[in-house]
């Protein structure tokens, strides 16, 4: 029968050898993606396929694109809603007046100056929603507008892995047979190197 004091030691040596092994890999992360960033810029790539020297593939790395930012054009998609969904408009006074509903209606009929109209709340979030990644919204009759400008970053080799099926027995194996520890053998020691001086 295994002791609490055995069991107390596995989990607390577990616990120290995940937190290694999770610190190789997030250095190892860390060097991959300034040459992931250079290979996406200068080819274009925007995925890998992994594979052990027997030619087994282990999934894919897919490099992210640069960050991207949106800046919607407002009065485009004021359009769009002028044409589509009219009733979404809201009339509200601008800050130089109050919200009195009889002011608002005498503004109305003698000063419209003062008066703006602009997109509901509720609805505009419905709309950057279904903005796609360039851009374009689609207007009632399913014809894509460009109603915000994007700008992208260069990519900086943010990426992401989605294992094959097979990959955790594939990698076991070859680890065991000796076959990753050229790549990776030094996984942990610079993680145990860096704690030693804690």
């Amino acid at each position: 029968m295994t002791t609490p004091k055995v069991h107390a030691l596995k989990v607390a040596a577990a616990k120290v050898l995940a937190g290694i092994v999770t610190e190789g890999y997030e250095q190892i992360r860390k060097d991959a993606e300034p040459v992931f960033a250079e290979l996406r810029i200068e080819t274009d790539a925007k995925s890998l396929s992994p594979s052990l020297p027997d030619g087994t593939e282990l999934g894919t790395i897919s490099i992210k694109a640069g960050p991207s930012k949106m800046k919607f054009r407002m009065s485009t998609l004021a359009a769009i809603v002028a044409n589509d969904d009219p009733e979404m408009f809201e009339e509200r006074l601008t800050s130089e007046a109050v919200t009195d509903p009889e002011l608002l209606q005498f503004v109305r009929d003698h000063m419209p100056h003062l008066m703006e109209r602009r997109i509901n709340d509720k609805h505009l979030r419905v709309l950057f929603k279904a903005t796609d990644a360039n851009g374009h919204l689609k207007d009632a009759a399913g014809t894509p507008i460009q109603v915000a400008d994007v700008t992208r970053g260069e990519p900086t080799g943010e990426f992401s892995y989605r294992a094959s099926v097979g990959a955790r027995e594939a990698v076991w194996a070859a680890w065991q047979a000796g076959e990753l520890q050229p790549l990776i053998g030094d996984l942990l020691r610079p993680a145990l190197e860096t704690g030693e001086g804690e």
